[in-house]
């Protein structure tokens, strides 16, 4: 109680320095709160431009396909395993593809593109195609002659909405080429570099027609309930569907870049946390030392009337702990208030391209518990542990020394 009653008294000695030193160390803390809810905002936010827009949260195709992108090599067993997924508890939506290289000729020249296969009803479960579209019409169920091309892709083909372009592929058993011709029913803006430029999107029942591999799929993709449930989980998943000649991976696994990018981020956001509690070291030592400075008489008087070093040295470190109290109780109004603005009028990214991934939402801050928890600790733990240098300095000083100076 003797070190709590002393603390507090010098620690608002002075309440305007007091008040300076615990708004800087508060501000730090709040800095620190922001950044983190708002790393994570982003983190989703990209996960969610990468895996919303086409990719999925994880896809199964045949061993060696992604490796070879030979159409004769389309997913084992598939019907049953579409309907394994569709019964998984952890799946929220599932949904077919078919995937061939090919190219795309219209009177102004040829493209070598993507076509994929798609139905068009669980499609738009999984991806944004439909929600992507500029121009004209999404595909139907059961309709025939329709092509959806990318903004880019149209541009380079000079095609409009009614405009013929002829698809050309090789079938998947004999190699021999197959064409037919479509109409461009929609133009869609992804966002997605290669998406925009190189893609094209039918129907699966035509691009399976036009392969040669009637009821074969290339690809199964799908969404879980929960959005963290491929990093989770990722590796169960895994071992539970790659089976019978199928490789079943989570979309980390597929855009690993994307994954080195996130623990890129991790750790810049690091060195800036690493940065902050320097600052907030260096205004503690300044004002612990200050505060020493000024009694080094009244510090005197308590050694020369018999007050151990090691008393000292505590009530130094004690009121370190209650300036870092004080500052903390600062910085978690200031972060809870910027972070709640921020979480409901977030900052406007869309659009702008991150590491291959298009922002397509605005990033909005999203609250944590170690936001109020773990930071907050981290600064009373280096504050206590900066103020051994002056609680040392303060238990070592000379008596004499000490009753020489009255500041």
């Amino acid at each position: 109680m003797f070190y709590i009653k002393m603390a507090m008294r010098n620690i608002f000695r002075n309440s305007k320095r007091t008040f300076l030193t615990g708004l800087i160390i508060g501000v730090g803390l709040a800095s620190l709160m922001f950044m983190d809810a708002m790393t994570v905002g982003m983190k989703q936010n990209l996960i969610a431009s990468v895996t919303s827009t086409f990719l999925g949260d994880a896809q199964i195709h045949a061993q060696g396909f992604q490796a070879t992108t030979n159409s004769a090599l389309t997913v084992q067993q598939a019907p049953q395993l579409v309907g394994r997924l569709r019964k998984d508890a952890a799946v929220r939506s599932v949904t077919e593809r078919s995937m061939s290289l090919g190219t795309a000729s219209s009177a102004a020249g040829v493209e070598s593109i993507v076509i994929y296969g798609i139905a068009p009803d669980t499609e738009s479960d999984i991806s944004q195609i439909d929600e992507a579209l500029e121009k004209g019409d999404y595909l139907e169920t059961g309709g025939t002659g329709g092509v959806l091309l990318g903004t880019t892709l149209a541009d380079r083909l000079e095609v409009g909405l009614g405009d013929r372009i002829v698809l050309t592929v090789s079938q998947a058993a004999s190699g021999d080429l197959s064409q037919n011709l479509f109409r461009v029913r929609g133009i869609f803006n992804l966002g997605i570099k290669e998406l925009d430029e190189s893609v094209a999107f039918i129907t699966l029942p035509e691009s399976e027609g036009m392969l040669g591999i009637k009821d074969g799929i290339h690809e199964i993709a799908l969404t879980f309930h929960d959005p963290h449930y491929a990093i989770e989980h990722g590796d169960a998943f895994k071992e539970r569907y790659s089976r019978f000649g199928n490789v079943a991976q989570p979309w980390f696994d597929l855009v690993p870049q994307i994954k080195s990018v996130l623990d890129m981020t991790d750790f810049a956001v690091g060195i800036m946390i690493v940065i902050v509690f320097a600052v907030i070291v260096f205004g503690i030592v300044n004002t612990l030392f200050m505060s020493l400075y000024e009694r080094l008489f009244e510090f005197g008087v308590l050694r020369a009337v018999g007050t151990r070093s090691f008393r000292l040295g505590v009530l130094i470190v004690t009121e370190a702990a209650f300036l870092a109290l004080y500052a903390i109780v600062i910085g978690i109004v200031l972060g809870l208030a910027l972070n709640l603005f921020f979480q409901v009028v977030g900052i406007d990214y869309s659009g702008i391209e991150f590491a291959g991934a298009t922002f397509r939402n605005r990033i909005y801050t999203v609250l944590e518990i170690r936001q109020f928890t773990l930071h907050p600790l981290l600064i009373m733990g280096f504050t206590v542990l900066v103020s051994l240098y002056p609680a040392r300095h303060a238990a070592r000083m000379k008596i004499s020394r000490a009753l020489q100076r009255s500041l």
